[in-house]
């Protein structure tokens, strides 16, 4: 089991820069992580966590992890949100995949989305996979 603790992950900027994640609140299976550097709660991006393990009904363990990133604009001198960002992943896995076949499915996703190519590309660009 993972504890609850802070993490730092680079933003997407060409020089990235280093984003603290806190945690915000904690709850038998979820944890809410927020990054206060905005210095307003309701600017903060959160990423949430949240597991959910297998059962006599279901035998796959799942897991979700949701980011919201709210967006600023300024009104008569105050920030408030203009809009939400979210990005979302889940996986569900079968109780008896093995460790290295949940490695090699995090693995291979998360390569996707972070090497160049088509899933980077859709996603970064808003550009449809079309051919």
């Amino acid at each position: 089991m993972s504890e609850a603790a802070n993490f730092s992950v680079n933003n997407g900027a060409d020089t990235p820069v280093s984003i603290t994640f806190k945690p915000e609140q904690v709850s038998s299976g979820s944890a809410v992580f927020r990054d206060d550097s905005s210095g307003s709660f309701v600017l903060m991006p959160r990423i949430k966590v949240q597991t959910t393990l297998s059962n006599a009904n279901r035998p796959t363990n799942r897991t979700s992890v949701n980011l919201t990133y709210p967006v600023k604009k300024t009104v008569d001198g105050v920030d408030v949100v203009d809009y939400v960002n979210r990005a979302d992943f889940s996986v569900a896995f079968h109780e008896r995949t093995s460790l290295a076949v949940r490695k090699d499915i995090l693995a291979i996703i998360t390569n996707a989305l972070l090497e160049d190519g088509p899933v980077k590309d859709t996603i970064i660009e808003v550009s449809p996979i079309w051919g």
